[in-house]
């Protein structure tokens, strides 16, 4: 990982990408785990609820975004496929 860092010149900032390649499937994890602490909390009408329903959200949202993937992933191979 750090080679490959080592590697990249970051020479153009908002045009040239960080190589984030190889793990960007497992930033969904905290992005997903952020949502649901902070929505829970605002929504909760008890603090002693947070912890258990923001489990369950992360759960949802998880789910749902690895099934659209899935399916938006399936629609590009049908897609291409025909062109």
């Amino acid at each position: 990982m750090l080679a490959i860092l080592a590697e990249y010149s970051y020479s153009h900032p908002f045009v040239q990408p960080l190589p984030v390649w190889d793990y960007w499937p497992w930033l969904l994890l905290p992005l997903c785990a952020g949502v649901a602490i902070v929505y829970k909390s605002a929504k909760c009408a008890s603090m002693r609820r947070v912890p258990w329903e923001a489990t369950v959200a992360f759960a949802w949202i998880l789910i749902f975004m690895v099934t659209a993937g899935a399916i938006l992933a399936g629609l590009v191979k049908v897609l291409e496929s025909k062109g």
